[in-house]
């Protein structure tokens, strides 16, 4: 059997070295500055010193690699296989990033015909992540990725040793999203007058609810003032293995009440063609409002729940815990960190200082006032 040899072409890779190996061709990397020119004589060419290591370099990765190793490709495939009948909306988003990262071409191969034992490396998911300027979705493409490796590893009929993720460091994200002012609102409201899309944002506005979320509601969930999903209805279900609960109250009662009414099957919001609203139909709505100027760049239906927890912490109507547990939360942390935009708001910020030095009797004033409004009428 012939050995493989490298071999130089000025055309492909804008001029560089390559291998064939299995049917399949390996780029060794450009011709280095200084070396001697690339000739061929007798047949074979003159790869220099430096395509040379390369080439020895992948030649000891692929004798060394087990027999049973698995492409990235396989391992992806594997994966969804087993993903899809639990949760096909999420082995859907799961295909569409790992596809992305296994068309990546890395030093002139996919990503996705690496080895996963004897090739593939940290380095690899980085640099296709980099390339990507939003943190986010850095962090939600590497943690994906990481995410299906570290699940070929506890797999015991899967040959993956060590997740060659597992050093990727993950960004920092650094929340952009904005608090919906109640102008805001009710110039979407205006704006959209008498449209189908006003019973929505008034779902999002008196709720907090995630848009996902109220796109889903039915008649059906509705029961003694609350929304009630179940874990296969809702984000975070299928972690916490919890309802989600969602207040109805106010003026949106009457709302829920004339759309449960008319659509008492399948959910309750629907866009202009009696279809539920999409995350897409969303934006687009949010877009056209943007162009008028009615609301600024930053806000996008996701403000809605910033607003409502931000609104209710600002006005002393509900602490940090309440307010986690309205939005489907198991701990305070995401409310902290994420939703509470008070800190941005001067009058509140000073209103805490003025109380801290109230006292004690004024506190004290302050929480009979409190527990007097709270008495039943």
């Amino acid at each position: 059997m012939r050995q493989p040899h490298p071999w130089y072409s000025e055309t492909r890779s804008g001029g560089g070295w390559f291998v064939k190996l299995s049917g399949e061709q390996h780029y060794l990397g450009k011709h280095p500055v200084g070396a001697a020119k690339p000739v061929k004589r007798n047949g074979r060419w003159n790869p220099p010193s430096e395509i040379l290591a390369e080439y020895h370099k992948l030649m000891a990765v692929r004798d060394t690699a087990s027999k049973a190793d698995y492409t990235f490709d396989n391992i992806c495939a594997l994966y969804l296989a087993e993903l899809e009948p639990e949760n096909p909306a999420l082995a859907k988003r799961y295909r569409q990033i790992l596809d992305k990262f296994s068309v990546h071409v890395y030093k002139g191969r996919r990503i996705g015909k690496f080895l996963v034992n004897a090739e593939l490396e940290a380095v690899h998911l980085e640099s296709w992540a980099k390339q990507y300027p939003s943190d986010q979705t850095q962090r939600t493409y590497i943690t994906f990725c990481k995410a299906v490796m570290e699940w070929a590893v506890k797999k015991k009929s899967i040959n993956v040793r060590q997740n060659p993720f597992a050093e990727t460091k993950v960004p920092k994200v650094t929340s952009r999203a904005v608090v919906i002012s109640e102008e805001e609102h009710k110039a979407l409201l205006k704006f959209w007058n008498n449209d189908c899309f006003c019973d929505f944002l008034q779902g999002l506005w008196y709720t907090g609810a995630r848009p996902g979320e109220l796109a889903k509601v039915e008649a059906r969930h509705f029961e003694e003032g609350l929304w009630r999903l179940d874990p296969t209805e809702h984000k975070t279900g299928r972690v916490t293995g919890k309802d989600r609960l969602i207040g109805v109250a106010d003026e949106l009662l009457e709302i829920v009440s004339r759309l449960s009414k008319l659509h008492p099957e399948g959910p309750i919001f629907r866009n202009t063609f009696g279809k539920k609203w999409t995350i897409s139909a969303m934006h687009v709505r949010f877009e056209a409002a943007r162009e008028k100027e009615i609301i600024r760049p930053e806000v996008v239906p996701y403000s809605y729940r910033h607003a409502w927890a931000t609104h209710a912490l600002e006005n002393d109507r509900l602490d940090v815990y309440e307010v986690a547990k309205a939005l489907g939360h198991r701990t305070i942390q995401m409310v902290t960190l994420h939703y509470d935009h008070s800190r941005k708001n001067a009058a509140h910020m000073k209103d805490i200082f003025q109380r801290a030095r109230r006292g004690k009797k004024a506190n004290q004033a302050g929480t009979a006032k409190t527990r007097k409004r709270s008495r039943p009428s």
